[in-house]
């Protein structure tokens, strides 16, 4: 670890010394953007299912043996008795004819997966005091997978039933991603001496339906999972660096861990592909005029042509920038924040959320108010936004666009609702 440790806080001095990296605004900026992403657990972020990447080289990556689980998995009952006392969350009373859904949250203080229903602790599913840290947690079906640094535990809604399987090597920070209706896709940093900065990536895929653990690549590199095809066959990859900015897609073959094509593509700090694999998004910056003040935009590839020309989408109330950015399950919509200024800035507003239309790229308001920053989530008919450095939640009825806000527990992590 001190190793490196060391070797980031060099790469970090070379960053800073560079003449190309710019003005010491945008210098501080991506520092303090490079310390959270290396040395905070990626947890929350991905789901967003937006991805902070870098420049990608075009080596394929090394495929190396990927981290065993045990044959027999710990199998632990769950406590089913009532919680520790702790402070409920507080809920507004829905409208009319709209019933808000129960949160599933894991109060990471309380190390507890709870069920919340009108602002009352309902129901205590498991303990989580066993695995190390947690990381982040998904709602599969009828059940809750939770990532730790130890390994992946899945909680059985039903009856609570509660079974984890280990790693063989402790996992720095990871993030789940949803890979159908009955499994996720696990994504792994962990300890490499092989590697850049000293991180590989462990992937693996987790099913809920028969408990079955499969690990898929170990990549002496740090990257970020965007998409698994439908055939399991093929991963679709962004490799992080030491720059916001990303140029390139990898396509690996899951078998041997083999770059199958490698597309040049054009992003600044997020990116996203649809549940149907058919479409990348990234956040990006454009002038309208030469001189003109860059504009935030979002930036459209077509994965089934063979071109890498994006569609350029440019966003209301200029100048501002689009901020993390989730699917529907459809494939139809893509979400975001709206947020003024660029894309680097820090401010301490919101224009709300706002909604890509994917088949005719119509960009539309969701809600004329939002926190600055939130980690966003749908499931189609309610979208979700866990407030970023707040105990709270926002829950958005699509349909009617009608909203409440939930106070959490400490230190919670919502993992889903229904």
């Amino acid at each position: 670890m001190l190793v490196r440790n060391m070797a980031v806080i060099v790469a970090l001095l070379v960053l800073w010394l560079s003449p190309n990296t710019g003005s010491i605004a945008r210098r501080c900026h991506i520092v303090n953007v490079l310390f959270q992403r290396l040395f905070i657990g990626v947890g929350l972020i991905f789901l967003t299912s937006g991805c902070t990447v870098g420049q990608a080289d075009t080596a394929t990556p090394a495929a190396s043996t990927p981290p065993a689980v045990t044959v027999s998995p710990t199998v632990e009952q769950a406590n089913t008795a009532t919680p520790a006392a702790s402070t409920p969350p507080a809920v507004a009373t829905p409208p009319a004819g709209v019933s808000f859904p129960a949160l599933l949250v894991i109060d990471t203080d309380q190390r507890t997966l709870m069920e919340y229903r009108n602002g009352q602790a309902q129901q205590r599913f498991a303990d989580l005091t066993e695995g190390g840290t947690i990381l982040d947690g998904m709602l599969v079906a009828d059940a809750v997978v939770i990532l730790q640094e130890g390994g992946l535990r899945r909680i059985r809604l039903t009856d609570g039933d509660s079974r984890f399987q280990s790693f063989n090597q402790t996992v720095r920070s990871g993030a789940l991603i949803r890979a159908g209706d009955d499994a996720v896709i696990y994504e792994a940093k962990v300890d490499d001496p092989q590697a850049e900065f000293g991180v590989g990536t462990a992937i693996g895929l987790y099913r809920t339906t028969d408990d079955s653990m499969k690990a898929l690549l170990t990549l002496a590199r740090n990257v970020g999972v965007l998409h698994m095809t439908a055939d399991q066959q093929r991963l679709f990859l962004l490799p992080f660096g030491q720059d916001p900015s990303f140029g390139s897609l990898l396509i690996v073959n899951i078998g041997d861990g083999q770059v199958l094509e490698e597309r040049a593509i054009e992003g600044e700090l997020f990116a996203t592909i649809s549940p149907d694999g058919r479409r990348l998004v990234t956040t990006s910056r454009r002038a309208a005029s030469a001189g003109a003040q860059e504009e935030g935009v979002l930036l459209d590839y077509d994965l089934t042509a063979p071109s890498a020309t994006p569609q350029i989408i440019s966003l209301p109330k200029a100048p501002g920038h689009a901020w993390r950015l989730t699917w529907s399950p459809d494939s139809r919509a893509l979400y975001f924040l709206l947020r003024p200024g660029d894309i680097y800035d820090e401010p301490a507003t919101s224009f709300g959320v706002y909604r890509l239309d994917a088949a005719s790229r119509v960009v539309e308001q969701v809600t004329e108010t939002a926190p600055v920053d939130a980690f966003l989530r749908t499931d189609g008919q309610w979208l979700m936004l866990q407030h970023s450095g707040e105990r709270r939640v926002t829950m958005i009825n699509l349909a009617t666009r009608s909203s409440t806000v939930v106070d959490l527990p400490t230190q919670a992590i919502v993992v889903g609702w229904r």
